[in-house]
């Protein structure tokens, strides 16, 4: 788009405008195209080696830049109008086509000159993610009840109205053709299979791809209003630019890929040899025979869940050396200090028992990439950025952002000791089984008791730094580290904040990190987990939010903005940080220890 009154910014062409998104700018609606549509120049490359070598690619790109004064021969991305269909505000009069006047093509209405909305309503296809308009002229005429409106052929007189004063369901918006009289109302497209019943078929292309007979795809269509989320859920990997740093678990990962028993079980599906060779490896390095088999059937391409996992392992190890000073490198984008949090404040000895370690992170990169997109639902076929054109797609779409955080890490053996117990495990266990449903498992991490415990803490920690750090809640983020039962299991978090600015951030987050800021902030956490506007709706609550995967968790008292988030807002329970007579918090004796000294005090 080269209007200079359609911008966008540059963390945006990958979300949530990345390939495949629909843009809605002014009024107007487009769609960005794959990757190949990218311009050769302007396009600036990108590293990130631990993410290049996690998605098997040689780098990154990031869109081009238009500065300002530039004018329209800098380069840019080009976004196809999508809808086609739109409809005139004034006269509602309906047009697929754009009207030129004097040579250039506007977004007017050809009858009255004023300005073109798109429709409300377009077709994707169920799993294969395709997407294209809905054929409004012979939607209209499916029905036809007459002669002359099976034969009416005119699709320049389409009007698009809506009943007054009979409420504002669909089905007092109607398509009509003046031509022949033909009407129908918009909701007869609320059925799932509204479309295939009346015959209509998937493109199975893209709206800026070319499509004939050959390349129809057999998967059902599905209307979907345009502002639907589910029609562009992207599959984007984010790594910290960090310093090299082995841990002892991806140690012992390279121990078993090196290990010369090892390329013998490629091509083993299952069996007693597989389990046999498997057993002598895991022997052999001290790895688990379960972590021998994953890495034997480990494909070239990781899930996003996959990769991602591997990536927190490195940044753990990385934040890991850096506060204990073992050997840490200097790096020019991971600037880590230690900060003492023992003994810091006189109401959280209960606290600090629980606390490992702080550190501030002063300066971090972070680098997001998209690898491609789904459409209508998560198990749906993930469409490639580049959509299967370049057979050996060597660079993603990406973005760089600098910015600072809080990193703390929990005592292993008290989170240890209390994920243990048989309550814990018997509350946890129901977002557990409800978390097995396949269209999550792509895009979410385990549903672990840690993870929901310093995830839901991650979530109370923002909402309480929007008071004190100067960012807004919305421009903070997490980063849970979870894994319990390994050769260095991980019990943290990263709450950060990034832009585009080369520069960074002001320091904002890294100032609360010493002990007496952060050792108020984490109390006041833990006590809002206590109380919620909801309760005691919200704190009973046997499931909420998208498949219930939250008990005690809601807009009132734990949920963030969706670009905080790295899950969506679900694995959230305030309950497992607080307890009640049913099932012990984590933090149950650090409130009570602060409202016991508090009493005291306020005598």
């Amino acid at each position: 788009m080269r209007d200079k009154d359609r911008v966008l910014r540059l963390h945006e062409t990958i979300y949530p405008f990345g390939p495949g998104a629909i843009v809605d700018i002014l009024g107007e609606s487009f769609i960005a195209p794959d990757i190949t549509n990218w311009p050769k120049v302007g396009s600036q490359p990108l590293r990130c080696i631990r993410l290049e070598r996690e998605l098997g690619v040689r780098g990154f790109r990031t869109a081009p830049v238009q500065p300002s004064g530039i004018g329209k021969q800098a380069p840019s991305l080009d976004y196809w109008r999508f809808p086609k269909w739109r409809f005139c505000q004034s006269c509602l009069l309906m047009s697929d086509s754009m009207n030129w006047v004097q040579g250039i093509a506007r977004n007017t209405c050809q009858s009255c000159g004023k300005g073109m909305v798109p429709m409300r309503f377009v077709a994707v296809c169920a799993t294969g993610g395709h997407v294209q308009d809905v054929e409004w002229r012979s939607w209209t005429h499916r029905r036809a009840k007459t002669d002359e409106q099976k034969q009416c052929r005119d699709k320049k007189r389409l009007y698009f109205k809506t009943s007054s004063g009979r409420g504002e369901s669909l089905s007092q918006t109607h398509i009509s053709c003046q031509a022949c009289g033909a009407e129908r109302d918009l909701g007869l497209l609320s059925g799932e299979k509204a479309l295939v019943n009346e015959g209509y078929r998937c493109r199975g292309t893209q709206p800026w791809e070319y499509s004939t007979d050959d390349t129809f795809c057999s998967e059902e269509l599905r209307a979907v209003q345009r502002g639907s989320t589910s029609l562009h859920v992207p599959e984007i990997v984010t790594a910290l630019d960090i310093p090299e740093e082995a841990s002892r678990s991806e140690q012992t990962r390279d121990q078993v890929r090196e290990h010369p028993m090892f390329a013998s079980l490629a091509g083993l599906d299952g069996g007693p040899a597989e389990e046999h060779i498997a057993t002598l490896i895991a022997e052999a390095t001290g790895a688990t025979k379960a972590l021998v088999l994953s890495l034997s059937r480990e494909g070239a391409n990781p899930t996003l869940q996959e990769a991602t996992a591997n990536l927190l392992v490195g940044e753990w190890a990385a934040f890991e050396n850096a506060i204990l000073d073992h050997g840490h490198e200097p790096h020019p984008d991971f600037d880590v200090v230690n900060e003492e949090f023992a003994n810091s404040f006189e109401a959280t000895s209960a606290l600090t028992a629980r606390i490992e370690h702080v550190a501030g992170a002063r300066r971090l990169r972070e680098v997001r990439a998209m690898r491609g997109f789904r459409r209508y639902k998560q198990e749906s076929t993930i469409v490639r950025v580049d959509l299967g054109k370049i057979p050996a797609l060597d660079w993603y779409p990406a973005i760089e952002q600098f910015g600072e955080g809080i990193f703390i890490t929990f005592n292993e053996e008290h989170i240890a000791a209390w994920e243990s117990d048989s309550r814990v495990v018997s509350r946890v266990a129901q977002i557990s089984r409800r978390s097995l449903n396949l269209s999550l498992k792509p895009r979410r991490p385990e549903a672990s008791t840690r993870y929901i415990l310093l995830h839901t803490l991650a979530h109370l920690l923002m909402r309480q730094l929007e008071f004190s750090s100067g960012y807004s809640a919305a421009s903070l983020r997490e980063r849970i580290y979870a894994l319990p039962g390994t050769a260095d299991p991980q019990a943290g978090l990263l709450i950060y904040t990034a832009s585009g600015d080369s520069q960074g951030t002001l320091g904002g987050l890294v100032r609360l990190a010493n002990k007496d800021s952060l050792g108020r902030i984490l109390l006041k956490s833990i006590e809002s987990a206590d109380l919620c506007s909801n309760d005691p709706v919200c704190r009973e609550s046997r499931g909420q939010g998208m498949n219930a995967l939250n008990l005690a968790a809601c807009h009132g008292c734990s949920l963030v903005s969706e670009t905080s988030c790295e899950t969506g807002n679900v694995f959230l329970d305030r309950k497992l940080l607080v307890g009640d007579q049913t099932c012990p918090g984590f933090f149950d004796d650090v409130l009570e220890e602060a409202r016991a000294r508090f009493r005291i005090v306020a005598q």
